[in-house]
């Protein structure tokens, strides 16, 4: 496991041993909410909460914000949606905010 990273990687929840190597090496997910939304999987079909949940390092941002955002400020949208969507508490927004910078 030679990555720095994973943008997306929406498509790992149909790999679980692949999850626990992404566990174990604390891989970071790079997930877009509002692009996956429209491009890949619907939000509420979404694995972000359930990667969350069982401790993969999870990553919310964003990619092509004059597409997919209505806002001046395109990643407090992901974050706004995601958190309602997901229903994410503080902590948790707090705990992914945290792998996103790091």
């Amino acid at each position: 496991m030679l990555a720095h990273g994973i943008n997306h990687g929406i498509n790992l929840h149909l790999q679980p041993a692949l999850q626990y190597l992404y566990y174990i090496d604390q891989i970071p997910l790079a997930l877009t909410p509002l692009s996956n939304n429209t491009l890949f999987l619907k939000m509420h079909l979404s694995p972000i909460p359930k990667f969350h949940r069982i401790g993969l390092v999870t990553c919310i941002g964003t990619d092509d914000p004059l597409q997919f955002h209505t806002t001046p400020n395109p990643l407090l949208e992901e974050y706004a949606i995601a958190a309602q969507v997901f229903r994410l508490t503080p902590m948790d927004k707090s705990e992914i905010a945290t792998y996103s910078i790091k």
